[in-house]
Order: C-alpha cells, then structure tokens, then sequence
C-alpha cells in the first residue's frame, strides 16, 4: 500500500497510536518516502492539537476572571479554583512546550479574549442582543492578579 492510498487525515483523526503503527510498518518495508508523509501530518495535526488545546486554557482562565469581574454576586470557591487550575495548566504547557511563551500568548490575546466573551455571554445567559462589550483584560488580571472569596 502505497502513502497515496493511504488516507492519514483519516487514519490520523480515528487513532494517532494506529498511525504510528502504520509509519513503523511502512519503515519496515523500507517505504521511508510514504513513512515521511505519514509523519509530517501526523507532526501537523498534533501541533494544532497542542496550540487549541493551550489556547483553551486561555480562554477559560479569561472567561472566569470576566465572570469575576462582571457577576461579583456569583463569586465561589469554584470559580477560585478554575482561575487557579487554569494558571497552573497554561504554566505546565510553557514548561513542556517552551515555544508557548508571552509572546505567543500575545499573538492569541485578541481571539482568545473575544471567544471568552463568547462563552461568557452564554455562561451568564446573555442573549445575542445583550450588550456585553467588556473592557479588555489586563496580563495582570489575566496572570497575576489574587481571585480569593
């Protein structure tokens, strides 16, 4: 089986470890051009995979601090802990992944920021015609800031 009949977007989305199997197999029958491809998109897809899953974690940090913010009635120790969780997770990406430092975090802020009002909206049960234009948050609120009941 050649890598041109092999479909890696499907193979890849059903199971990256039957992917892997695949890519040894393909170097076992010395097929190292279609091994490479196989790779190479594997490679792609567990990069975007990485960037969505650090800028989740982002925009949840930044939904909570705009919840904070704006419904200081509905304060919790929930609310605290995810502020706090999502701190530490975003921190033991940078540890891993060295490459998601401030200045990536920069170039995400905007899109992260509007999808966190997005998710806020609908967490505080705001309709589309709700007027919710929050001011932009700060690093410091984002990142340093104390959130304590």
């Amino acid at each position: 089986m050649t890598a041109a009949s092999i479909d890696w977007e499907e193979l890849i989305a059903t199971s990256h470890i039957d992917t892997l199997t695949k890519i040894r197999g393909l170097f076992d029958e010395k097929e190292y051009e279609d091994a490479r491809e196989g790779i190479v998109m594997l490679e792609e897809t567990m990069s975007i995979a990485q960037k969505r899953g650090f800028e989740s974690q982002i925009i949840r940090l930044m939904l909570h601090i705009l919840k904070w913010r704006y419904q200081p009635e509905k304060r919790s120790m929930s609310w605290v802990r995810t502020i706090a969780n999502a701190r530490l997770e975003i921190e033991r990406w940078q540890e891993e992944k060295p490459s998601f430092n401030d200045e990536f975090i920069n170039g995400i802020w905007e899109r992260c920021f509007n999808y966190a009002i997005k998710e806020a909206k609908a967490e505080m049960n705001l309709s589309r015609k709700d007027i919710f234009e929050p001011a932009p948050l700060t690093w410091d609120e984002v990142f340093e800031d104390e959130y304590l009941l």
